[in-house]
C-alpha cells in the first residue's frame, strides 16, 4: 500500500512539475518577445527569469515580487499554473535527493522554517518564515547556492543543509 501511495504521489508531482515548468517556459517566451528576458527558454525558474519578471512587474506597475503570481500571469496572458499544489508535494520536491526526504513532515517543516530564517539573515530571502516552500525560497536557495559555490538546485540537499547549518548530527 505504501508503494502504491508513493507511486501516486510521484505521478502527481511529475504532472504538477510539468505544468509549472510549462507556465515558466511560456512566461520566458513572452517576456523575451517583450524585451524583458534574454536567457534560455527552458522552463527553469532561475535568477534570470525572476529578474525579468521583476522588470516586467515594475514596467506594468504590478506588485514587484519576482514570482510568477496570478496577477503577473494574467497581465502576460499566460494560463494560470497550479500555485497551490498540496504542501506535501512541494515539500517532497525541495527535499528530493537529500537526507530529510524520508523524515516526518513535522521535522521537514521545522527545517524549512530554519532555512527561511537563515536565508533571511544572510540577505537572500524576504518571504514568510512558515515552513512552507515557495518560489521565493527556491530562488533564494539558488542564489545562496551560487554564492556558496554549490550546485544551484533550489533544493535542500546535503551540501546546502550543511552550508546553512541545518544538518543534525
Amino acid at each position: 500500500m505504501k508503494f502504491f501511495f508513493f507511486c501516486l504521489l510521484a505521478l502527481v508531482f511529475v504532472s504538477l512539475s510539468a505544468e509549472a515548468n510549462e507556465a515558466v517556459r511560456a512566461t520566458q517566451a513572452r517576456l523575451s518577445k517583450l524585451g524583458f528576458y534574454n536567457g534560455k527558454v527552458d522552463g527553469d525558474m532561475g535568477s534570470q527569469t525572476s529578474a525579468a519578471i521583476r522588470r516586467y512587474q515594475i514596467a506594468e506597475n504590478l506588485k514587484v515580487t519576482g514570482e510568477l503570481n496570478r496577477q503577473t500571469q494574467a497581465r502576460l496572458g499566460i494560463a494560470p499554473s497550479i500555485e497551490t499544489a498540496p504542501a506535501y508535494v512541494a515539500i517532497a520536491d525541495i527535499y528530493r535527493g537529500g537526507p530529510y526526504i524520508s523524515v516526518g513532515p513535522e521535522m521537514q517543516i521545522a527545517v524549512l522554517k530554519q532555512a527561511q530564517k537563515n536565508l533571511r539573515l544572510l540577505g537572500y530571502y524576504n518571504g514568510p518564515q512558515d515552513g512552507m516552500p515557495n518560489a521565493s525560497l527556491v530562488t533564494a536557495l539558488r542564489q545562496w547556492q551560487r554564492s556558496a559555490g554549490f550546485r544551484q538546485t533550489g533544493r535542500l540537499d546535503e551540501n546546502s543543509l550543511k552550508g546553512l547549518d541545518l544538518l543534525s548530527n
